[in-house]
């Protein structure tokens, strides 16, 4: 057992913890952290493991768990309104730089992974993927009152149903939560524009 390198990383990894995303927490006044947000992907696949058929359990934990880890060097990109032309590329290097530091096995187990989740050919890394996708619905819908990350950014439910849909169009379980948890977000007002304007929209 490589100890120290372990160590290493850990204590390299540590700083996920930091890493600022664009939504808030229900403590307002600052950023979700992209470790808690894969913590709460993670949880989210757990509750509905026993409703996936055909796919790893174990993998999409795992999965969940380290799709976010290389914005450790990347950092976390909005998809409405940052700049997403060289995201994946700088993704791939900030992977290949962090997942280095770990002992050789490790490295390829982790690097295997991300890379599977970045192809998204498997069972496996779409369900991630898509589930991932519901997440900052489910956060906006939590802070809704005093900030949506959607009304700050100017972000319309058009925008949101144009980017997300893709994601979901195989149907199954994965899309009745989009659709439940978009048309709810829609009815509370979480998008710029139309009924929203009633809200604070400028937090």
């Amino acid at each position: 057992m490589e100890y120290d390198q372990i160590i290493a990383f850990l204590k390299e990894v540590e700083t996920f913890k930091t890493c600022e995303r664009t939504c808030r927490t229900t403590r307002t006044e600052r950023p979700e952290s992209d470790a808690e947000h894969s913590w709460h992907l993670a949880l989210f696949l757990m509750l509905i493991e026993n409703e996936l058929e055909g796919v790893d359990r174990m993998k999409l934990l795992q999965l969940a768990l380290i799709h976010d880890l290389p914005e450790i060097y990347a950092g976390d990109t909005n998809p409405y309104r940052g700049n997403t032309d060289d995201k994946e590329e700088n993704e791939k290097k900030a992977a290949k730089k962090l997942f280095s530091k770990l002992p050789a096995a490790l490295e390829t187990k982790l690097s295997g992974l991300f890379a599977e989740y970045m192809a998204q050919e498997t069972a496996e890394a779409k369900v991630v993927k898509s589930a991932d996708k519901l997440m900052p619905l489910i956060q906006n819908l939590c802070t809704n009152k005093t900030h949506s990350s959607y009304r700050k950014l100017s972000v319309t439910h058009e925008e949101v149903k144009a980017y997300m849909g893709p994601y979901f169009q195989s149907g199954g379980m994965l899309k009745a939560f989009y659709d439940k948890l978009l048309t709810e977000a829609r009815e509370d007002g979480v998008f710029h524009g139309g009924k929203e304007n009633q809200l604070s929209s400028g937090k």
